[in-house]
């Protein structure tokens, strides 16, 4: 992902974040990969699902709970024009 970031000049580091520990997210080299890269997209269409669940075999149903939600927080949070 990174190497394809590299390619499409993507850099995380220059989003604007609400918090910083959301600084250089890969979160955000994905979506940005998601609309420059028609290679990640193939990528991601094969290797994805696979990869999301072994990464989430590897939380405790706890921690993939409070995970989704201060995601859906981030993006409401995002979604009120606030930088």
């Amino acid at each position: 992902m990174r190497i394809l970031a590299w390619w499409n000049s993507i850099d995380a580091w220059t989003h604007a974040v609400h918090s910083s520990e959301c600084r250089g997210c890969v979160r955000f080299m994905k979506a940005e990969l998601e609309v420059k890269s028609p290679t990640f997209r193939a990528f991601n269409r094969l290797i994805g699902p696979t990869f999301k669940r072994l990464r989430d075999s590897m939380l405790k149903q706890e921690e993939l709970a409070d995970a989704k939600r201060i995601a859906a927080e981030s993006m409401a949070g995002a979604g009120k024009g606030t930088s």
